[in-house]
């Protein structure tokens, strides 16, 4: 059971592609089988348009280690604008276990292309054996260390985007709320999500709770993740109510515990289990005066834009680089 029909193109690609991939039970093991199954499906995209190609050298896209913190990928748009550019600090998806600079490099290029940012992709830490606390903190200090040198890569300090997917959507938000509550939330200009992972269902606040169905409507099997495993993530990692852990999943708080956010873009899938974290954070966000901007996009999967779909990854792109700019353009407030 799902929320809406699959796109033809979905459908389609789904015989082609056989069962979903599964990630094996055994801990020490889904790292790797999580990687390859990341990297078994770049393999079966199209090339990347030639205006982003072109530019894939060595010099565009640089790997750089940051003193005692993590080795983070920096992306230069090739662009002949002279002014100051944003710069969108990424955090990969991977259920806090999985995942690297190589596993969504194609999307970067995308991003750093159609925005004409400087993107900084964040190698953290992750594992069952890293806390998010410890992967929240690499993403922070990448934070620190690209505004530190946001002038020096012609990039602007005042334009600074958090951005991440899935888990990593997570961290981002995590992010965000670290700085707005050391008193620094004025440091980021944006936040852009999609299909983030931000709130365990049962620590929704008693006033969002008709808005989040979402893990009964997609309760069956899906691709990459589903309600069963989601649930099965927070278990694993000791995050499941009582345990709000609101430093990481500030929705959780409600509108007191995000005010402050800068702009921020969300993008969802409607046939996903965690769509509804979306929904209920915009709804949040809304209430605490943030300018959000929510997109639930139909007929499609949890991080369905790492499948072969053409037509949908091109709209996704397109929405996700619009976002992006969307939050640039609203101001800050705060």
């Amino acid at each position: 059971m799902v929320s809406s029909p699959w796109t033809e193109e979905w459908q389609e690609f789904a015989k082609t592609m056989g069962a979903p991939p599964v990630l094996p039970e055994d801990l020490e093991l889904q790292q790797a089988a999580a990687n390859q199954i990341f990297t078994t499906l770049a393999g079966l995209q199209p090339p990347l348009p030639e205006t982003i190609i072109s530019r894939r050298t060595d010099s565009d896209a640089e790997d750089m280690q940051i003193p005692n913190g993590p080795k983070v990928r920096v992306y230069r748009p090739g662009t002949t604008n002279e002014e100051p550019l944003p710069m969108i600090i990424f955090c990969h998806g991977g259920g806090w276990v999985a995942g690297n600079l190589d596993t969504e490099d194609r999307g970067c290029r995308i991003i750093a292309s159609m925005t004409e940012s400087w993107v900084v992709a964040v190698d953290y830490r992750c594992g069952m054996q890293v806390s998010l606390e410890e992967e929240v903190d690499d993403c922070y200090r990448a934070f620190e260390w690209a505004r530190g040198r946001a002038r020096a890569h012609g990039a602007d300090p005042d334009k600074m985007v958090v951005w991440g997917g899935s888990a990593g959507g997570s961290l981002a938000q995590a992010v965000v709320y670290r700085l707005v509550q050391e008193g620094k939330g004025s440091q980021v200009a944006g936040l852009a999500l999609m299909c983030p992972v931000v709130l365990h269902p049962d620590a929704t606040p008693e006033k969002y709770k008709h808005l989040n169905s979402s893990y009964t409507e997609n309760a069956g099997p899906l691709p990459f993740i589903s309600a069963a495993d989601a649930y099965s993530i927070y278990e694993r990692r000791d995050l499941a109510p009582p345990n709000t852990h609101i430093n990481l999943f500030p929705v959780a708080g409600g509108p007191d515990a995000v005010r402050g956010f800068p702009p921020t873009y969300v993008v969802s899938s409607d046939n996903d289990a965690t769509r509804d974290d979306c929904t209920v954070l915009a709804a949040v966000l809304k209430d605490a005066g943030v300018p959000v901007k929510h997109e639930n996009i139909m007929g499609l999967a949890h991080y369905f834009w790492i499948f072969n779909l053409p037509m949908a990854n091109r709209d996704f792109w397109s929405k996700l680089a619009k976002g992006i700019l969307w939050t640039l353009m609203q101001g800050r407030s705060a």
